[in-house]
């Protein structure tokens, strides 16, 4: 089962996402947990001021958190509803003035844009998953428009953290389905046909996507799984965040534990930030 990429399709299958695409980052506890560490390394590599463009920026959660910051937001994506839902959104959070324009985007070709065009790139939530095969291009576009010692900020689909927390699922299609389509999906990290419900993605083992950034001129700085130690401990969390001091405790033990190389690729997404060299 070969897959190609295909903006088109991509773009669709968000325009018709629609705001459940706002909803998904506070959806169960996991979620919210990698939002707060996504968020964490906004803040740790984002500073007032600076010029970003966002890529794949759907419907504004970190769009919102980069103004709050101080930034000065390029929004982009695929999907024209997804940009019309982050007008709103933005708009209606507060932070309409922090963003300089709203264009569909392609990473896979950022020609509109000079080389070392903005201060840092945010690529968060899965971009360079729905490149496919055009990851190198993808992320070469990425690292073109970012100043020198820019940093790039980026997340992909994890395939053994997402399969981790969907195990129960994807038993399931191998028992009653197809095993054959789960086999591909574990051997290949493609997620394509019935299985994926027309979520077409490349979902990333760490030593791949190191792999990939070490293709191109940057250096690792950070690296993270999205989510670790809240995997399927819904009832756990939901006890530890309705006590405030034990909840930030908390976050600083996932941050911790997330960031360690046994754990990379255990979480939802794995989270990478790059300095262009």
């Amino acid at each position: 089962m070969n897959v190609f990429y295909d903006a088109g399709l991509i773009g669709d299958y968000f325009d018709n996402y629609g705001e459940r695409e706002w909803a998904r980052l506070d959806a169960d506890m996991e979620s919210r947990v990698s939002f707060h560490l996504h968020r964490a390394f906004l803040e740790k590599f984002v500073a007032a001021g600076a010029e970003v463009l966002e890529a794949g920026a759907g419907p504004g959660r970190f769009t919102i958190e980069l103004a709050k910051l101080g930034a000065r937001v390029t929004v982009g994506d695929l999907s024209a509803v997804q940009l019309e839902f982050n007008r709103a959104r933005v708009a209606a959070a507060g932070h309409a003035d922090s963003v300089v324009a709203r264009k569909v985007l392609d990473i896979v070709d950022l020609s509109e844009f000079a080389a070392e065009t903005f201060d840092a790139v945010v690529a968060y939530g899965g971009p360079l998953s729905y490149v496919l095969e055009r990851a190198d291009d993808a992320l070469g576009e990425l690292l073109r428009v970012v100043k020198r010692r820019g940093h790039v900020l980026l997340s992909v689909m994890s395939l053994f953290g997402a399969t981790r927390k969907y195990l129960p699922g994807v038993v399931r299609w191998a028992r009653d389905r197809s095993l054959e389509e789960v086999e591909h999906v574990i051997g290949t990290g493609d997620q394509v046909g019935e299985i994926g419900a027309g979520h077409v993605c490349h979902m990333y083992r760490w030593v791949e996507l190191e792999a990939l950034l070490r293709r191109h001129s940057c250096t690792i700085v950070a690296a993270s799984a999205a989510n670790f130690l809240s995997v399927n401990h819904h009832d756990a969390l939901t006890e530890i965040e309705a006590d405030p001091a034990l909840w930030e405790k908390f976050l600083g033990w996932e941050l911790d534990a997330c960031r360690q190389p046994g754990a990379l690729d255990g979480g939802t997404h794995i989270i990478a930030v790059v300095r262009r060299t």
